[in-house]
């Protein structure tokens, strides 16, 4: 008799154990493909998932899954694709994340090498003149005092990629601040160097963009480019065959003048 109890209740915990497993097991699986394993700066990597499921949702991490983006969710089906591109070289770890109705999550980790190719790199930037440049931006000071002078910044901008549709846009709303540069107080030492700051720009890609303000402090900027538009683009395909180690850049409407200090590779 003792045997019996022994036997129906080991049978009772193997049989709850395997019921377990079977409810625990993922049945979504999803294979990520990569357009290329190797790219340069700007330049666009597709990654394409495929499941053997509808997909409801994808997101995507580029800190080896610490953190992911929001969640983009339309009539994917059983594939859908992430558009990616960086804007300094080396190694990228991405982790592709796909969810189906049921909530089932499945994360791709891949890798992408990117290389500076083509790309040109920002050295310095020196601003000659811009709007009002010695009259008053901060009117809470007299005209005698020096902080009426504008704490100028400047912001270098690229066209936004889409992640997820592959779309790059240049509406006003779209622009991708790639770097911001330090406040300059009341005007003064208006040069930047800019050889530490990795800033890349593939011409064969997109072209950059420039925007300038006067920091008045709590995120709260007045604009030097007198804008619309808020942003000029910055000419540098102008300057391709020659390579000048320097260019002068004159927006005459605004009374805006600047000087690049440019490596061509």
């Amino acid at each position: 008799m003792k045997i019996s109890i022994y036997f129906l209740v080991l049978l009772f915990l193997v049989s709850c154990g395997t019921s377990d497993d079977e409810e625990e097991t993922n049945t979504f699986q999803v294979s990520v493909i990569q357009d290329a394993n190797q790219i340069e700066i700007d330049q666009i990597v597709t990654l394409t998932a495929s499941s053997n499921d509808v997909i409801q949702s994808v997101s995507y991490s580029l800190d080896g899954g610490s953190t992911f983006s929001g969640e983009y969710s339309t009539n994917f089906g059983n594939v859908a694709n992430l558009y990616l591109d960086f804007d300094t070289p080396g190694n990228k770890q991405i982790v592709f994340r796909v969810r189906n109705s049921e909530g089932q999550v499945v994360d791709t980790a891949l890798s992408i090498q990117v290389l500076r190719g083509a790309a040109v790199k920002l050295q310095n930037l020196q601003l000659n003149t811009f709007f009002n440049q010695t009259g008053t931006w901060d009117d809470e000071y007299p005209d005698t005092d020096s902080n009426r002078l504008a704490d100028v910044f400047f912001v270098v901008l690229k066209p936004s990629l889409n992640v997820f549709t592959g779309i790059r846009s240049i509406a006003s709303t779209n622009f991708k601040v790639c770097h911001t540069s330090s406040v300059r107080v009341n005007a003064g030492n208006l040069s930047w160097n800019l050889e530490n700051e990795a800033l890349y720009v593939n011409l064969t890609e997109l072209i950059p963009y420039i925007a300038l303000g006067d920091d008045d402090g709590g995120g709260i900027a007045q604009d030097i480019m007198l804008g619309p538009p808020f942003q000029r683009s910055i000419p540098l395909l102008d300057y391709v065959e020659t390579s000048p180690a320097n260019i002068l850049v004159e927006e005459n409407d605004i009374n805006l003048e600047y000087e690049l200090e440019v490596d061509w590779n």
